[in-house]
């Protein structure tokens, strides 16, 4: 039986509960922590027997931030590319080519690191959608899990796979490409006639090892990649499995306007018109990271359906990739929460900088103000929406008697954030970066104090780290140089896409460009995803 930890109130504090009443409301009470599950919220509570008290009287607490889709695995990566489109991006960034499998001990390390990361910044829950390129294993699968067990985090980890050939992921490439350099792609990236099989029997064995470890605190959730990069057999017996058993549909959606494209040439509709074709927007526990590039139609769909929509700002600012529509998705009644993306493709898994950028990157969007996302909208998607799009919609993202004790304790004295003392939830949003920060509980247990984690040896892990990062590192080099003749090809894709209009027309014909002739190929190097 899991050992529970004393009592705990908390007097006099400032709280940010985030529960249906006060929603980001502040309000000064107690609270009282038992175990793992907050006990009681309220104004002079009484002290059980048993009970450590703090004085709480200059601290705020808040539920845990929950980041609904991240990347552990670019750890390995953070910091090597610039600011590129997704698509030349991913070639600086992901083995398209020659693929080397990385060490199960880096695996294990890489976690370990982006779970540190993501603790210090108070996010006490997230889902990350793991990436293992040429294809994901059950040791590497338990490699990441056994990291967040370690650290003492609430993880929604996946399997990931995608089984369309990369050639087909891009728009335009029969005009760009010859028929027999397509012919040949499309076969040296072939996954084989059992990959959906092989995949949720894979996803089967995931389930049974490592779906509500550590008392329910990790959970294994299902992910064919996205829909360009997907057959609707995968995503179909994807959908059902995850409905058996209860877990998170994850996938990307419509995160950039190339995508957009390749779904309605695919499917002579919108990604998002496919999926409710297929019913896919029916499953319980949908997930879609992005959801960018979106008709009217489109967030209609999504807000009558149950589908979460992951909110990524920084990441798609940095990768050019467009705006979520915040306002039009909220009209709608869509669930909204927010997500970090990866180490490289955002650098940082620092909750409160997205928190931040949510609040202001729509102010360009739309002159009129009242359109703006409020403080209140942006702290409730950083909780209660990634509650629900983590599967876990009563269980973290409030402070609430019942619900887990995943919280963030904050110093009202310790930096200038709070001082002088506002509004102390456009504060949160607006001034503080985590410097604040002085504690950060997981299931009742203290896992950060003054900025370090209580369960690991830090020091010892990054300098693990350090090396074996870099020495897989330069294999990321060797890779790079391998997807440099793609650059080309990807890059022509990309221009004929930004000229396009959007809602695509089948009259509608991309302006002139290099030709097969023109593009260079390599053509045995195109891998399995």
């Amino acid at each position: 039986m899991k050992p529970l930890p004393m009592k705990t109130l908390w007097r006099n504090a400032t709280l940010i509960a985030m529960d249906d009443a006060n929603r980001s409301r502040p309000f000064r009470g107690d609270l009282l922590i038992d175990g793992a599950l907050i006990a009681a919220v309220g104004p002079d509570l009484e002290v059980p027997p048993d009970a450590r008290v703090v004085d709480a009287q200059t601290l705020l607490i808040t539920p845990g931030f929950v980041n609904a889709h991240m990347h552990s695995w670019e750890s390995l990566f953070r910091g090597t590319s610039e600011r590129l489109p997704l698509e030349l991006w991913s070639l600086e960034t992901y083995p398209v080519v020659d693929a080397v499998p990385v060490p199960d001990r880096l695996v294990h390390l890489r976690t370990l690191v982006a779970g540190m990361d993501a603790l210090r910044g108070g996010t006490t829950s997230l889902l990350d959608d793991v990436g293992e390129l040429p294809v994901q294993s059950a040791e590497s699968l338990a490699a990441v899990f056994d990291a967040y067990a370690e650290l003492g985090i609430r993880a929604t980890c996946t399997g990931g796979i995608a089984d369309v050939a990369p050639v087909d992921r891009l728009p335009f490439v029969d005009r760009l490409l010859a028929p027999e350099q397509l012919t040949e792609a499309r076969e040296a990236a072939s996954t084989g006639p059992y990959v959906v099989e092989r995949f949720l029997r894979f996803c089967r064995t995931a389930f049974d090892r490592h779906h509500g470890r550590e008392y329910g605190r990790l959970r294994f959730a299902v992910a064919p990649s996205a829909p360009q990069r997907s057959s609707d057999e995968l995503m179909t017996g994807s959908a059902e499995l995850a409905q058996e058993f209860g877990a998170v549909l994850h996938m990307h959606l419509l995160e950039t306007k190339l995508q957009a494209i390749v779904g309605q040439q695919r499917y002579d509709a919108t990604i998002v018109e496919h999926l409710a074709e297929l019913g896919i927007l029916d499953t319980p526990n949908l997930t879609l990271a992005h959801g960018i590039w979106l008709t009217e139609n489109d967030i209609e769909l999504l807000g009558a359906s149950s589908a979460s929509i992951v909110h990524n700002p920084l990441s798609n600012l940095k990768l050019g990739s467009g705006v979520l529509p915040w306002r039009h998705l909220h009209t709608e009644d869509a669930t909204v929460a927010l997500g970090t993306d990866g180490t490289a493709s955002n650098d940082s898994l620092r909750m409160l900088e997205v928190v931040k950028q949510a609040a202001l990157l729509h102010t360009l969007t739309d002159p009129d103000p009242t359109t703006w996302p409020s403080s209140d909208e942006v702290l409730w998607a950083a909780t209660r929406g990634g509650a629900r799009a983590t599967g876990l919609p009563d269980t973290v993202g409030a402070l609430e008697p019942g619900r887990v004790a995943d919280l963030v304790v904050f110093d009202l004295e310790a930096t200038t954030s709070f001082t002088p003392a506002g509004d102390t939830a456009r504060q949160l949003v607006f001034s503080e970066n985590g410097s604040s920060i002085a504690e950060v509980w997981v299931d009742g247990e203290l896992v950060v104090q003054g900025g370090r984690m209580t369960r690991v040896d830090e020091a010892a892990i990054l300098t693990e780290f350090r090396t074996l990062a870099a020495d897989y590192r330069r294999e990321g080099e060797r890779m790079r140089e391998a997807n440099a003749w793609l650059v080309p090809l990807v890059s022509e894709v990309h221009r004929r896409a930004s000229q396009t209009p959007w809602p695509l027309e089948h009259s509608e014909v991309p302006a002139p460009g290099p030709t097969a002739s023109t593009i260079p190929t390599q053509h045995s190097d195109w891998s399995t995803p």
